[in-house]
């Protein structure tokens, strides 16, 4: 008996360590650790951790979305996320059983409104998962889960991917490399080779709109590392963008779509890069104003830096008021300039500091 139940507990550890090292791989194996009762076969999760945007203090919120659905593999279950800090009242949507899971921070003090609905997991580094005392099965299997997982070499590495320093100050100052630009990396330069950009390029952009925070939303509803709406997304087949690979693939393919238009104008490499890069930001559409502008203000609307140039005058009545050939009508466009600007000086700071490798090794 005794020598089954070890060989029971091995199996499980083993399994255990599999579904760890698929967190990266975004796979589904179908083992439950013990039943769920009520049975359901999804959990929905709150992430209430204030985490900032590339902050000292690691990506918390990339952590969290990697335990949540690592937990979730391993369960055999799918896992959804109803939102970020800030953004909704997660003590509220848990008693209200909106979600099951709420991750927080270890320090964190339960509303006395709900102090007798709720009980938290055991703890992992500073932080814990609230759930609702009454899903008795559910606090079983994580605390379960995390005592499993926590105790693993795989989870060290884990911690390391998401609280390292990934700061260039120290490689600037001191003249030497880094490879590291963000716990992303990997997926940046598997999805980098659809465009043909140098990795570091596309990272550019991810810092530019992101900060390579998973959980950053702009008040136009855009959403994750690369800031993608969900309608540009549905285009592409992608709706969960808190997924980083589905982020990152989607802003990728959104890329490239705009890319290819350029290319087909016959700009010159360069120019592609950076038209790219200003339709990102302000849209296609908008951008074919500035070149159209451009072209009839007798310019060369194919270099970016002379249609950057032509662009504040689009801000003024006396140029524009003429112009019907503006869809969007007038348009100061500072903003879009400088994002040019700051993702190119970005990828400048990267190239300095920031070793490549060849194309064949980034998929590995």
């Amino acid at each position: 008996m005794r020598t089954a139940a070890k060989t029971a507990i091995s199996i499980a550890v083993i399994f255990l360590a599999g579904c760890v090292l698929r967190i990266w791989e975004g796979a589904r194996p179908a083992f439950t650790v013990t039943s769920l009762t009520p049975a359901r076969d999804s959990l929905t999760a709150c992430i209430n951790i204030r985490s900032g945007m590339y902050t000292s203090r690691g990506f918390m919120t990339g952590f969290q979305y990697t335990m949540l659905t690592g937990m979730a593999d391993t369960l055999g279950l799918d896992i959804g996320f109803s939102g970020v800090y800030d953004r909704k009242d997660c003590w509220q949507m848990l008693s209200d059983s909106l979600v099951d899971i709420v991750a927080v921070n270890v320090s964190d003090t339960v509303p006395d409104r709900y102090a007798d609905e709720v009980v938290t997991t055991m703890p992992f580094m500073d932080y814990a998962w609230a759930v609702r005392k009454s899903d008795h099965s559910l606090l079983w299997n994580l605390n379960l889960w995390l005592g499993t997982v926590t105790g693993m070499p795989e989870y060290g590495l884990m911690v390391s991917r998401f609280f390292r320093s990934y700061s260039l100050r120290p490689y600037l100052e001191a003249g030497t490399m880094t490879d590291r630009i963000s716990p992303y990396d990997e997926i940046v330069k598997a999805n980098s080779i659809l465009l043909g950009w140098d990795w570091r390029l596309l990272s550019a952009v991810i810092f530019k709109e992101s900060r390579f925070s998973v959980g950053a939303r702009s008040r136009r509803g855009a959403v994750g590392l690369m800031q993608v709406m969900r309608s540009t997304a549905a285009v592409y087949g992608i709706t969960d963008l808190f997924n980083p690979e589905n982020n990152i693939k989607a802003g990728t393919m959104h890329l490239r779509q705009i890319e290819r238009r350029y290319q087909k104008m016959g700009f010159d490499s360069v120019n592609v890069v950076k038209f790219t890069l200003a339709a990102y930001n302000a849209g296609e559409s908008r951008i074919e104003d500035c070149i159209n502008f451009t072209l009839d203000q007798g310019r060369d609307f194919t270099d970016w830096e002379t249609v950057a140039a032509t662009i504040p005058m689009m801000a003024e009545h006396e140029y524009v008021e003429e112009a019907d050939f503006l869809r969007h009508g007038r348009f100061r466009g500072r903003e879009t300039v400088q994002y040019v600007r700051d993702v190119l000086s970005k990828y400048e700071e990267y190239l300095t500091v920031v070793a490549t490798s060849p194309p064949w090794e980034w998929v590995r």
